[in-house]
């Protein structure tokens, strides 16, 4: 588990059953029309639960005071004839005014350090290519690449695997 004393106690866990609503709720609140049209398109609460079903030990959640701060939902897959196990960032957000925290960088490293453990080597995510805040940290966080409309964006060697940071 992850904390920050920043705002209080926050702790980045693996998603339960119960947190589900929340997080649908929350990506409600994020991904809205006027700043994200594609994003808001494809959100509803069948993505959540999918997610969950699939993939439960890449579904995160970040929890304080306040209750849901935050969520990531990833996933894994393998190509044929490609020996690289991949890892997919299939959504991220944090509440407003939890961005300042590193909340999004906390979840996302704790995404890639489970990816890692089950052999993940190539960590992928997409936004949309007018997202400056996404772009900017995840070009913080290594990943680099852009293409037309939307941003496709990769990095090897998960980073906080291959640098030691966890938090």
């Amino acid at each position: 588990m992850i904390r920050d004393t920043d705002r209080g106690r926050v702790v980045i866990r693996g998603a339960e059953i119960d947190d589900l609503a929340a997080v649908f709720h929350l990506g409600e609140e994020l991904f809205t029309s006027q700043e994200f049209p594609i994003l808001y398109r494809t959100w509803d609460a069948y993505e959540v639960t999918e997610f969950f079903n699939m993939d439960p030990e890449y579904c995160l959640v970040a929890e304080g005071g306040e209750g849901l701060l935050g969520f990531i939902l990833g996933t894994t897959f393998e190509k044929e004839g490609s020996a690289w196990k991949y890892g997919y960032v299939a959504r991220m957000g944090v509440r407003e005014g939890y961005r300042r925290p590193h909340l999004a960088r906390r979840l996302y490293f704790e995404l890639e350090k489970r990816m890692a453990r089950e052999g993940v080597r190539i960590m992928i995510v997409d936004t949309e290519a007018d997202n400056a805040e996404a772009l900017t940290l995840l070009h913080v966080m290594g990943f680099t690449g852009l293409i037309m409309a939307g941003a496709t964006m990769s990095k090897e060697e998960p980073m906080g695997v291959m640098q030691g940071s966890t938090d």
